[in-house]
């Protein structure tokens, strides 16, 4: 069962969604004069509702986002007036993308951090392990990537405390890092986020290679256009867009060394999350690249 706050924040979108659907359709009509011409009136419902849809998806999408309120809690970059950024990787690890993620780093001494699925830490061990080994940092990315906001609270919880075990338990290392799924967040997250003592870090540049057809030479020059100093940006090392695992992360791999190689000819130096972020002031509604 999804949770109360879950419940009333999608009443309260469908209701605004309803009230400007309705005023919408009071403004057509008294501009177009649809009193009359009832032809037209026709076509303004469905028109009216297409406009409530998409409003609502658009606040959805400001919400799940970006929450609304003070968010100190709650990283998305790091410091604008440094040349520091940070590479991430979400949904691992897996044996056919990480692995050879992880050569690319090492080849090219680039840091990186892992946001981990417990179930496949279970799967791969020692992938997990070789991440912790070749000097990256470990973060939680919950037990098997589900929305959390959706969840009844113990389902949450175990969620969020089952992945932080098992990735501590097969890694040696406790994950003082945390991305909720698919940048979907409420207050009890982050209320449990402070207990077991994880930052909460989400992103300022998606890459967006989970998108289907998705082509290295797009990533590329998607970052390419957009990397400044600060930015936390978000790669894929396995998923997919329903299931957890399964997506075809080969754009990722292939674009990787160039990737790195266009931040650094900005000038911009690759650092661990943890340096990126030491000193950085949260940031209570950050304009960011809006994830997928």
């Amino acid at each position: 069962m999804a949770n109360p706050e879950f419940l009333l924040r999608v009443a309260v979108l469908c209701g605004i969604v309803v009230l400007i659907s309705y005023i919408y359709w009071r403004v057509s009509k008294r501009l177009l004069g649809l009193v009359r011409l009832k032809c037209r009136n026709i076509l303004l419902v469905p028109v009216s509702g297409l406009l409530g849809v998409a409003t609502m998806f658009l606040l959805f999408s400001v919400w799940v986002y970006h929450g609304f309120g003070y968010q100190p809690d709650i990283y998305r970059l790091g410091d604008r007036t440094s040349n520091k950024v940070a590479i991430t990787f979400d949904d691992g690890p897996s044996e056919e993308f990480t692995l050879p993620i992880l050569d690319i780093l090492r080849e090219l001494d680039a840091p990186a951090t892992f946001f981990m699925v417990g179930k496949h830490v279970e799967k791969y061990p020692h992938v997990a392990q070789r991440v912790v080994e070749e000097g990256h940092t470990v973060g939680n990315h919950t037990q098997s990537h589900r929305n959390l906001p959706t969840l009844s609270t113990i389902e949450l919880q175990k969620e969020v405390m089952e992945s932080t075990a098992i990735i501590t338990e097969v890694t040696g290392v406790y994950p003082v890092f945390v991305r909720p799924p698919r940048g979907m967040y409420d207050d009890r997250f982050r209320r449990l986020a402070k207990l077991l003592g994880q930052e909460i870090v989400l992103w300022s540049i998606s890459t967006r290679d989970w998108r289907y057809g998705v082509t290295p030479t797009y990533i590329e020059r998607f970052v390419d256009s957009r990397v400044r100093g600060g930015d936390i940006i978000l790669f894929h090392d396995s998923g997919a867009l329903v299931k957890s695992e399964g997506g075809d992360r080969k754009a990722t791999v292939l674009s990787l060394a160039n990737v790195i190689e266009i931040i650094r000819a900005k000038g911009l130096e690759i650092v661990p999350l943890d340096e990126l972020l030491h000193g950085a002031p949260p940031e209570a509604f950050p304009q960011v690249d809006r994830p997928e």
